[in-house]
């Protein structure tokens, strides 16, 4: 029985430790992914796109505020990766605002580079969710 327990825990603690290992990668990855989405929003909300010149000054308001909203909350998420602690209170809702300004966009449908970023963030989260949530 000592022989077969001992086993026991070796056996669980290799699996606790890729586990974690696993964990860490997805945190990791999830960082970058929201991280490249954070900085695609910023480079946005500075340099405008094209088209955004004939905008009027009340939609050029409107879509800089939009996109320093969407830059900030994509920072939230990835802030809450940062650490091997992952703080869900904060990204999660974080990361629905981030969808709830991009889907409310007017001109969204200029930006298929940036939804894929976004998707590929998403893909991120989830597989660190499913590895990391206790």
């Amino acid at each position: 029985m000592g022989r077969f327990g001992l086993f026991v825990c070796v056996v669980l603690a290799v699996g606790c430790q890729k586990g974690g290992e696993a964990c860490t990668k997805a945190r990791l990855d999830a960082s970058n992914a929201w991280k490249t989405v954070e900085s695609q929003a910023g480079n946005v909300k500075v340099k405008g796109w094209p088209g955004f010149e004939e905008l009027s000054d009340a939609q050029k308001a409107e879509a800089v505020k939009t996109w320093a909203a969407i830059e900030t909350q994509a920072d939230m998420v990835f802030s809450s990766f940062a650490y091997e602690r992952i703080t869900w209170k904060t990204a999660d809702p974080a990361r629905e605002a981030t969808h709830q300004k991009f889907q409310g966009f007017f001109a969204k449908d200029n930006f298929t580079l940036f939804a894929a970023a976004l998707k590929t963030a998403d893909q991120k989260y989830d597989t660190a969710s499913k590895l990391c949530r206790e």
